[in-house]
C-alpha cells in the first residue's frame, strides 16, 4: 500500500513577506493590489483528471476543499496548499493543444509552480516511488537552501524548496 506523504508548507516565512507587503501599502508605496488574503492561487488545466487529482491529493497530500462545475467546460477541483489554492480544471472535452514539452525553461510564460516545504527529501522520494519525473534532483542551491524540480502526470513543473 502506498504511503501518503504530506507536504509541510512553511507558513512563517511567507507570512513575514505578506506582512512586509502590507506595511509597504500602508506607507503609500506604489503597490496597487489590495489583497483579500495572503495567497496566490494557481490554475492547472487538464484532461487527465483522475491521475492529476490522485497525484496532488494522494502523493503530495493537498486537501480537496470543494469543486465547481462549469457546464460545457469542466469541473474545477479546489486543492488547498497552505493559504493558497491549486485549482485543477478537469475539462469535459480534450484540449486542442498541450503544454509545451522540454522542461520549465523551454518556453516563456507561466511555466512552473513553487512550493516552500519542510520535508523536501521525503516528498521527492515519494514522487520518485510513484513514477514521477524528477528533472532536477535534490541539491543545495545556496547555503541552507535545497531545491528539486518534479513534474506532475501532465509534465507540469513544480519547484520544491526547503530552507533550513
Amino acid at each position: 500500500m502506498q504511503r501518503h506523504v504530506w507536504l509541510q508548507p512553511v507558513i512563517a516565512r511567507p507570512m513575514v513577506r505578506w506582512c512586509y507587503a502590507d506595511k509597504l501599502a500602508q506607507k503609500g508605496s506604489n503597490m496597487m493590489l489590495q489583497l483579500n488574503e495572503p495567497a496566490l492561487h494557481a490554475g492547472v488545466v487538464t484532461d487527465n483528471g483522475e491521475r492529476m487529482l490522485d497525484f496532488y491529493t494522494r502523493v503530495l497530500g493537498l486537501k480537496s476543499v470543494g469543486e465547481v462545475s462549469f457546464p460545457e467546460l469542466g469541473v474545477v477541483h479546489k486543492l488547498r496548499c497552505g493559504h493558497s489554492l491549486l485549482k485543477l480544471l478537469v475539462l469535459d472535452q480534450p484540449a486542442t493543444s498541450n503544454n509545451p514539452r522540454g522542461g520549465f525553461s523551454s518556453a516563456t510564460g507561466y511555466r512552473y509552480l513553487c512550493m516552500s516545504i519542510m520535508n523536501l527529501d521525503e516528498v521527492v522520494d515519494a514522487c520518485r516511488k510513484d513514477g514521477c519525473d524528477i528533472p532536477v534532483a535534490v541539491k543545495e542551491i545556496r547555503p541552507g537552501v535545497k531545491a528539486a524540480m518534479i513534474e506532475d502526470p501532465d509534465n507540469n513543473a513544480i519547484e520544491l524548496m526547503q530552507m533550513d
